[in-house]
């Protein structure tokens, strides 16, 4: 029999079965809430390293970090020492950057939009402003309606990252010494009908010059600050940033005296020969260079205990779940035995009994998703720290996935769950439905 026909009956019959059904949409709320909460906390323990992992160009193998440890003083002010040029001279680094983070532009002062040399328009930056809104990474840096929000980075960090251009040229183009005081920013997806490449935005004697506007979808990792100085909780607390609403302000970081840096290898290399490198160079006997891995620092942050014993109760609660399930429908199969029977009589094959059951899960198994992926999503808000990520990132970083995942699972349960009661109808003759020997 036709698809569309099985459904229509399972249709009928949902109203016919009135509370069961009613019960059952009930079961598997409950048993996709308490496994997919679990699938939720056994991810979490590496999420930040999948932030990581979706947003650098390269393996995060490849991505390490140097701090200068001792007396790093005696370099750091010394005009003549720079970490950057320093590690960018080694020929195993692929991209070397000393940092990216969040911050803030004020909207306040005079405020003006130059599009070329010859055409002046007067317009504070609610121009910006309207497109941004609420659609920012941490609400903490972008007062509303009193400052947009700003992401900082060098042209080392935008190597390291999956940022692409949509418009206009990358940081390496730039030749910093032609620019003065000007500052080279670039915006977001959002911002590509709005404002083009070459726009200067200026604010009293600062000037920012729109050097481009990044492809949709361009991502940045977690704040380096925060990604390095982390506690075994806050592991699932920093996802990747994206670029949509963002204004990128690109800084020119050889010109700092940093002493900490991030970068990642080119293929063949290893940490232990940039270290072997620096420590050859001797540059100060009081000064030490420490390489860490931020894949291993990642992993050693991860609560590798926990997360074995939250696996372990997934499968435990699974097992359990798919046996209630699995006994409510042997139970309601045996409740419509004889319409089952009826219709085998009338012309319909076992296969097309089995059809309708699932047919039958598959629409409960629906509803029960509609229902949990909000449930579900509440309780993710709440463990992300959503009052410094706005609905915008976390509808980017998490829903997305939650709905994969809350899918994934409704399939295995309606698929598990039908296997007994399948087995059972394919077993038994119309006769035997219908009460008969």
């Amino acid at each position: 029999m036709k698809l569309r026909y099985l459904w229509k009956i399972t249709l009928d019959n949902e109203w016919k079965q009135g509370i069961r059904s009613f019960f059952n949409v009930i079961l598997y709320i409950v048993g996709i809430t308490i496994i997919g909460l679990l699938v939720y906390f056994v991810s979490l323990e590496t999420d930040t390293k999948k932030s990581v992992e979706r947003s650098i160009r390269k393996e995060i193998k490849t991505l390490g970090s140097i701090s200068v440890e001792g007396n790093p003083s005696d370099i750091q002010y010394n005009s003549n020492f720079n970490l950057l040029k320093v590690v960018k001279s080694f020929s195993g680094i692929d991209a070397c950057s000393s940092g990216w983070g969040n911050g803030s532009l004020a909207i306040s002062g005079d405020w003006r939009i130059e599009y070329d040399a010859s055409e002046y328009r007067d317009e504070d930056l609610k121009l910006l402003q309207d497109i941004q809104k609420k659609n920012v990474y941490d609400p903490g840096y972008a007062i509303q309606g009193k400052s947009l929000e700003t992401t900082w980075l060098d042209a080392g960090a935008w190597d390291m990252m999956k940022i692409d251009l949509l418009q206009g040229r990358c940081p390496s183009e730039i030749d910093y010494a032609l620019y003065g005081d000007a500052i080279p920013i670039y915006l977001g997806y959002r911002y590509k009908d709005k404002v083009q490449p070459g726009t200067r935005l200026i604010h009293g004697e600062e000037v920012y010059v729109v050097e481009g506007i990044l492809k949709k979808n361009s991502v940045l990792a977690p704040n380096s600050d925060d990604l390095m100085n982390m506690y075994p909780e806050d592991q699932n607390a920093i996802p990747y940033q994206i670029l949509d609403y963002s204004i990128l302000i690109i800084l020119n970081s050889e010109m700092d005296n940093t002493y900490n840096c991030f970068f990642t290898l080119k293929d063949g290399y290893s940490f232990d020969d940039v270290q072997s490198y620096l420590d050859a160079l001797n540059l100060n006997p009081d000064v030490e260079f420490y390489i860490n891995s931020v894949e291993k620092y990642l992993d050693n942050m991860s609560r590798e205990s926990e997360r074995k014993e939250m696996t372990g109760l997934f499968v435990y609660v699974t097992v359990i779940v798919c046996l209630i399930l699995s006994c409510f429908e042997i139970n309601t199969i045996l409740a419509q035995r004889r319409e089952f029977g009826i219709l085998l009589a009338y012309g319909l094959s076992h296969r097309d009994i089995i059809k309708m059951v699932l047919i039958d899960n598959i629409k409960k198994m629906i509803i029960a998703i509609l229902i949990m992926t909000c449930v579900i999503a509440g309780k993710l808000a709440a463990n992300i720290m959503v009052e410094n990520m706005t609905f915008y990132m976390l509808k980017n970083t998490i829903y997305s996935r939650l709905v994969l995942t809350i899918g994934m699972i409704g399939i295995l349960l309606v698929l598990l769950v039908c296997i007994v009661p399948s087995i059972l109808l394919k077993k038994i003759s119309p006769a035997e439905l219908l009460g008969g020997k």
